[in-house]
């Protein structure tokens, strides 16, 4: 067959993909267009700026992401930081076609999955945004499609990248550190071996001991912040009653002074003027305090447990409300909309050091200090994000078809059946609940928060209608240990979406004949 012929049949398979992607591609074009050259979000966009310019990891939040922008500081443009996220959110879209083509999905279905990440206005909206949102969203899937790829005998680079990938993403946010858990507690699950589970830790172990040396450089204490307990500290404050905790008298000034009915949001004790932090002498941000406050978080955690899960129940709630909600507040949920992108959420003159503003480091990096409105792209993307977004209560759904699919999975074999409990939606679905849950039982609610785990939801949903036995039911009679290394050198995969995977590369069962990877007539997803 010519390379023409090649080229005609893979356009006609994915032909319905390629028009979405299309339409994706435009909306960012007309997102870079309308607001130039990016959205700034506030003190965070001007922290990961400031680690960027001085090569100093910030004490309140991880600062992995102000490598990135490190990376991309020759081109001396936020245009160009922005147009590399919008790529990475079309590729995490090609990953979740790909992958569910993969596992059987037909076009429609798998493209059908894609949507929210490639036409979600909000979704445009964070990654035109100065935040790791869409750098961290992109390597988690990259970890996912990694551990999916091989259905058998998954090679063990791609176990050990990884592992590698989420380590990463985990000095990008600090949710990455429980999902590099989770996967390395998945692997065990599925009996990878002691070799390949050992060489991922290793490789997750690499680049979080790396940031907590750069971090001990700077302060001269291993640690990722100073501001971990402080967060937690601050989720405790929507109910704790030191009536009821009884801290200790250097733990006092923490305590809150207005009734549980009337106090705001978790997340606003850290940053409203009269919050209790102030009331202990040193920087917002300090080892000493966040210490102080972690010891805080903990009691009243172990002393009102119930007031707890309950908050920490209703804020993960918050996320299947069909319309976004106004959590923690009006003008923090407005930093996601685009009617508000030009917003100075942060003052261009705040000081941030000695000879220092927020417009100084703005404009030594990118040469502005400001988000433009370019009509009339600006008001085309103001009109589009009142309709095309994922409802929350669509989400939940996605979410309850993902958990389906593992209870499918239960059927010849059920717990019994390790290697393959669970199905091939078993890691995703639980990396998506982590997503959901860890930010507010670590902190708050954020919409942001949502759209980084709504990728690996759509996914996870897919996969709830992948064949469940490639290979038929020899593939299941053969055990073979996923990580086993073959004798032949493994291919990688370079092939597009839904073409067979190379003979080199074992992605079928030695037992079973090979599968085509996108097989038509199996239910879509």
């Amino acid at each position: 067959m010519s390379r023409l012929a090649v080229t005609r049949s893979f356009l006609n398979r994915h032909r319905l993909f390629i028009v979405v992607l299309g339409v994706g591609l435009t909306l960012r074009v007309i997102t870079m267009l309308g607001f130039p050259p990016a959205i700034w979000f506030g003190g965070d966009s001007a922290s990961y700026l400031s680690t960027a310019l001085y090569h100093a990891p910030g004490t309140s939040r991880l600062s992995g992401y102000g490598a990135v922008l490190f990376v991309l500081s020759p081109f001396h443009s936020f245009a160009a930081v922005t147009a590399v996220q919008h790529l990475l959110g079309l590729a995490t879209g090609v990953m979740i076609y790909a992958l569910l083509r993969r596992y059987g999905l037909p076009a429609w279905g798998a493209t059908l999955a894609a949507l929210p990440v490639l036409l979600d206005a909000y979704q445009l909206e964070l990654e035109h945004t100065i935040l790791p949102s869409a750098a961290f969203g992109f390597l988690v899937m990259v970890a996912v499609t990694l551990t999916l790829w091989w259905r058998d005998r998954r090679p063990l680079w791609a176990t050990v990248t990884a592992g590698f990938v989420l380590a990463v993403a985990a000095s990008l946010w600090p949710v990455g550190l429980p999902l590099l858990i989770v996967f390395l507690l998945y692997l065990a699950v599925r009996r990878v071996g002691w070799r390949a589970l050992g060489a991922a830790t290793l490789a997750g172990v690499l680049p979080l001991a790396g940031y907590v040396l750069w971090f001990h450089s700077h302060y001269g204490r291993f640690a990722f912040t100073d501001s971990d307990g402080i967060y937690l500290w601050s989720r405790t404050m929507t109910f704790a009653n030191c009536a009821v905790i009884k801290p200790p008298a250097d733990e006092l000034a923490l305590c809150p002074r207005q009734p549980v009915a009337q106090r705001p949001a978790a997340s606003t004790f850290i940053w409203e003027p009269n919050s209790p932090l102030n009331n202990v002498p040193g920087p917002k941000f300090s080892a000493h305090k966040n210490a102080l406050a972690k010891n805080f978080a903990l009691r009243a955690i172990a002393a009102q447990p119930g007031g707890y899960f309950s908050d920490v129940a209703h804020d993960a709630l918050l996320a299947f409300y069909w319309n976004n909600p106004d959590h923690p507040s009006l003008a923090m949920a407005q930093r996601y909309e685009f009617a508000f992108a030009t917003t100075h959420w942060i003052s261009p003159g705040y000081a941030l050091g000695p000879g220092r503003t927020v417009a100084s480091d703005q404009l030594k990096y990118g040469g502005v200090s400001s988000t433009r409105a370019v009509e009339p792209f600006a008001g085309w993307l103001r009109g589009y994000q009142r309709f095309a977004y994922l409802p929350g209560a669509l989400l939940g759904v996605l979410l309850l078809i993902g958990l389906g699919g593992i209870v499918r999975s239960w059927r010849g074999g059920g717990f019994r059946r390790l290697g393959g409990w669970g199905g091939p939606g078993l890691f995703p679905w639980v990396a998506s609940v982590t997503l959901l849950l860890v930010p507010v039982m670590t902190a708050d609610f954020s919409e942001r928060y949502v759209l980084i785990a709504m990728p690996v939801i759509c996914l996870a949903a897919g996969l709830a209608f992948a064949r469940r036995d490639p290979g038929g039911p020899a593939a299941v009679a053969t055990p073979a240990s996923p990580e086993a290394v073959p004798a032949a050198p493994e291919a990688v995969p370079t092939a597009g979406p839904g073409t067979p995977a190379s003979p080199a590369a074992p992605a079928e069962s030695p037992a079973a004949p090979a599968t085509k990877s996108a097989a038509p007539g199996h239910r879509p997803g």
